[in-house]
């Protein structure tokens, strides 16, 4: 997908609109899977 950095400022947005989404009350669960994939992308890089 991209570099390191590209891939953790991801993760950043990704957890500031899963903030939004829990102070919304909506479903997080696609959010989660998300973060879980760029998570792992990070770890392949290392």
């Amino acid at each position: 997908m991209g570099n390191k950095s590209g891939l953790e400022q991801r993760i950043i947005e990704l957890k500031l609109e899963k903030r939004e989404l829990l102070l919304a009350g909506k479903n997080i669960n696609k959010i989660d899977e998300l973060i879980k994939e760029v998570e792992e992308e990070i770890k392949c890089l290392r």
